[in-house]
């Protein structure tokens, strides 16, 4: 770690940002220089599940799969949005029968008639309104929004580059931001992740080249 190393602030919750920094030490061959920085916190719902869920299930998020393996023992075949996805269902039991880099790639390859799809409240994609399946949907959880110490504002204040990963985060750095982005890059998962900054001038926006954790990785590793 050194001084002109740039600073990168991680906005995730705990778990994945710890998660991401580890992915990256792995990448650079040593640690980035970073602040853990949580604008997220995951809030679990209340939900009545039914006895049996309609397999296959869909996982787009560890936050589904990590929620539903705690409410119900039932396990099944299930259709996963990324490796990260897939690897914890796979340890929880589950019988992962597909993997696709994007929900898009997922539709487009295909999903069963019937199916059930755990999420959370917010998503980027509304899978059962393109979906010619039959979807049943349970939310999960939802993101609670957390607000940028000023502490955290004053170190960030000559620079950072900040990973962004959903629509919900990109809007909200925008307002916790306001005025104070000349010296900051944002590197978005997609370009729709990418729009909010666009808009509210943002002029230092690095877009994904693929829509994936790996390319994420990628991406930042080119810059730190």
């Amino acid at each position: 770690m050194t001084e002109k190393m740039p600073l990168l602030l991680i906005t995730r919750p705990q778990k994945q940002s710890e998660q991401l920094v580890d992915n990256l030490t792995e990448r650079l061959g040593g640690p980035p220089k970073f602040i853990i920085h949580p604008m997220i916190s995951i809030k679990e719902l209340k939900v009545n599940l039914p006895k049996k869920l309609i397999n296959p299930l869909i996982f787009t998020s560890q936050n589904a799969v990590s929620i539903l393996s705690k409410k119900t023992s039932q396990r099944g075949e299930a259709y996963c949005v990324g490796l990260k996805v897939a690897n914890l269902a796979k340890l929880n039991g589950f019988d992962v029968i597909s993997i696709s880099e994007t929900v898009e790639k997922m539709i487009g390859s295909g999903l069963p008639e019937r199916c059930t799809y755990l999420r959370g409240e917010q998503i980027t994609t509304d899978i059962a309104s393109i979906s010619t399946a039959k979807i049943d949907e349970y939310i999960l959880y939802t993101q609670v929004l957390l607000e940028l110490k000023n502490k955290t504002k004053h170190q960030i204040n000559k620079g950072c580059i900040i990973p962004v990963y959903s629509e919900n985060m990109a809007n909200h750095l925008v307002n916790c931001l306001s005025g104070q982005n000349d010296f900051i890059t944002v590197v978005c998962i997609s370009n729709k992740v990418s729009e909010p900054f666009k808009k509210y001038g943002f002029e230092n926006i690095i877009v994904s080249p693929e829509p994936t954790s790996e390319a994420m990785i990628d991406a930042l590793a080119i810059r730190l």
